[in-house]
């Protein structure tokens, strides 16, 4: 396990938060919450918690008994039910006091697609959505109770089944017409195309990717070349963390105004940069 940086510059911590997962030694996660901590003027300590397979039993534990509650990275976030009893699919952040699981990554889909994409709700009735892991799971599900279609692929049909058969207004996808296409891989992180993955070339008005890079990845760069309208995970991560610390810290924060402040902060230190 490995400890990361601590926000509140030296002050007395007020709260305690984690965030778990495998192999997050680039996470921007620290620095974020750290963003919005300081936003807001509240002293929060954040570490990482860098945790293999074969102990994320022992690694929720500890956070359990010793953190007002952890966020959840991939690859636990289906694994965390193992270890919090109602925990759904994907979880994403846990509240330590009462073990009450989360996620908020379908608020912070729907809030980067409203900052990012105007009148998006209005024009798009179909969403082509890219792989069938937890992050899909929320996405579907978020889309879905909007009212919008959901037009699942994936590499396993077997779990393109499952998550298509989910959610009411979800399908496989079969070359269906659709406005939007979301990829929910991890693709992209090393350069990786989604879409090359896939075997399919999309004419979409928008294209959003849940990577957060600091320049185009080249799922990106393809549908910019097609005509989409384009944006990466930028916003929807500042805007999940922002709700998983109102969910910890049971703090009723006001989330533009928190992602304002703390998107200027990033931004002066360098976090965030590129293309959007």
């Amino acid at each position: 396990m490995v400890s990361n940086s601590v926000l509140g510059h030296g002050k007395p911590a007020t709260a305690k938060i984690a965030l778990l997962g495998r192999d997050i030694a680039n996470t921007k996660s620290p620095a974020v919450h750290k963003a919005i901590a300081d936003s807001v003027g509240i002293d929060v300590a954040f570490d990482v918690f860098d945790v293999p397979y074969d102990r994320l039993g022992e690694g929720v534990e500890m956070l359990l008994s010793g953190y007002d509650g952890f966020l959840v990275a991939n690859p636990y976030k289906s694994e965390i039910n193992r270890y919090i009893q109602g925990a759904g699919l994907s979880v994403n952040v846990v509240r330590c006091a009462d073990k009450t699981a989360y996620s908020t990554d379908g608020i912070g889909f729907i809030s980067a697609l409203d900052k990012n994409f105007d009148d998006w709700r209005n024009r798009v009735n179909a969403v082509l959505v890219l792989c069938t892991g937890g992050a899909a799971y929320s996405v579907v599900e978020a889309l879905t109770a909007l009212g919008k279609k959901a037009y699942v692929l994936g590499r396993s049909m077997v779990n393109a089944v499952r998550l298509a058969s989910k959610f009411d207004g979800a399908q496989l996808y079969s070359n269906q017409p659709a406005e939007m296409i979301v990829n929910c891989t991890p693709l992209g992180t090393c350069g990786e195309d989604a879409l090359a993955a896939f075997c399919i070339l999309p004419a979409f008005e928008y294209a959003f990717d849940l990577v957060y890079t600091d320049t185009l990845t080249s799922f990106l760069r393809r549908c910019r070349n097609n005509g989409s309208a384009t944006a990466n995970g930028a916003d929807m991560m500042i805007y999940r963390e922002i709700e998983g610390c109102k969910i910890i810290l049971e703090n009723n924060l006001d989330s533009d105004e928190v992602y304002e402040r703390a998107v200027a902060i990033l931004r002066e230190h360098g976090v965030l940069g590129g293309e959007q």
